[in-house]
């Protein structure tokens, strides 16, 4: 089975399925995540169709909905983000001072965020709603955050989490990295600190993890808790995801 879909647009569009997962592996083709679906060609809606996809997960805010909709009918669930402060920003030198700036935005939306990601997970745990796409710009830290919590929530190894997570700095368009880097700059951002910001560090995510698990107890903590899932949502979802 392909993990990354071969398509010409949404360079990170991937399935989760095949991980290990509590005696058993995720299922394939029950979710893929990906950056924006907007960036998908003509030529790449028909094998998207193809695909049977029941649900889209569009994690953005309303101004970027807005200034790039997608080619497909969506779900909207915002994943409340870290606000971009660009006179923060600016005070950012150095490779790891962009990706601190990173494990900051993953802590704002665990904080902040948790009912979003509650409301998404109890919408995948319903069959009408598989397979599924989840995706928010890059496909890297919403997606890459909701990604982590779902996998870890169905019983996927911790460094099989963090694999997934980086492997967004091997296919998220990286041909386009450039631009972004130097629309960064005309911000007033270092270069390198808007390569940290623009890639997926391993320690950022782990990071984030282990301090989930620290105040909540484990993901399940979380997930019954902040987020609001119920426990027989969390059952279905873990009972349709892994087999």
């Amino acid at each position: 089975m392909l993990r990354r879909l071969p398509f010409a647009g949404s360079l990170n569009f991937r399935d989760i399925g095949g991980y290990p997962a509590g005696g058993g592996q995720t299922n394939w083709g029950a979710v893929y995540r990906s950056d924006s679906l907007h960036f998908m060609t003509d030529d790449d809606l028909p094998s998207f169709d193809a695909l049977g996809v029941k649900a889209i997960y569009d994690l953005r805010r309303f101004d970027e909905l807005a200034a790039s909709p997608g080619p497909r009918e969506h779900i909207h669930i915002e994943i409340a983000n870290r606000p971009f402060d660009r006179e923060a920003v600016t005070l950012l030198s150095t490779r790891r001072d962009g990706e601190q700036w990173l494990l900051g935005d993953y802590r704002f939306m665990l904080s902040k965020a948790a009912s979003s990601f509650g409301d998404l997970f109890s919408r995948l745990a319903d069959p009408q709603s598989r397979p599924a796409v989840i995706h928010c710009v890059s496909g890297k830290d919403r997606t890459g955050l909701a990604i982590a919590l779902l996998l870890t929530s169905l019983g996927v190894h911790r460094e099989t989490v963090l694999d997934d997570y980086e492997l967004t700095n091997d296919y998220r368009g990286a041909p386009h990295v450039p631009e972004v880097i130097d629309k960064f700059a005309e911000f007033g951002i270092a270069r390198e600190a808007a390569k940290g910001m623009l890639s997926a560090p391993r320690w950022t995510m782990a990071t984030a993890l282990d301090e989930l698990d620290e105040r909540h107890g484990g993901v399940d903590g979380y997930l019954l808790g902040a987020c609001g899932m119920s426990r027989a949502a969390l059952r279905a979802l873990r009972a349709a995801l892994v087999s």
